[in-house]
């Protein structure tokens, strides 16, 4: 069994994120739609994929079999390249990519940076 580090655990809380927008946005949902088919609300969905705070499990398990991803991979440690390069594919499927979400992804990149440093 592996013990991770509270910074570890951040990092597999945003890719976790980034894995669900990645998928959202692979099947052309928004937030919204997904929230409805999930039986839970957009604003859950964009609490989870922005890692604002630690979801429950419950609802990134209704999220993710609405998506068909297998839950248990979300909780895997994935290296910075693979976190890095979802984020870039996310960005290449946005199609109202505004000024606010460019400033997101940008943070969450140096933010990704940042927390790969200290490990």
């Amino acid at each position: 069994m592996t013990d991770y580090t509270s910074t570890e655990i951040e990092l597999i809380n945003i890719s976790l994120g980034i894995t669900i927008k990645l998928r959202r946005l692979k099947k052309k949902l928004s937030q919204l739609d997904l929230g409805i088919i999930s039986d839970t609300d957009n604003t859950i969905v964009g609490r989870i994929e922005r890692a604002e705070h630690v979801s429950g499990w419950d609802k990134i398990m209704q999220v993710s079999q609405k998506l068909n991803i297998d839950y248990c991979s979300l909780f895997v440690f994935k290296t910075k390249q693979e976190v890095l390069d979802m984020i870039t594919e996310c960005l290449k499927l946005e199609t109202k990519l505004t000024t606010k979400k460019q400033e997101f992804y940008d943070k969450l990149v140096m933010r990704i940076t940042e927390l790969y440093d200290k490990i």
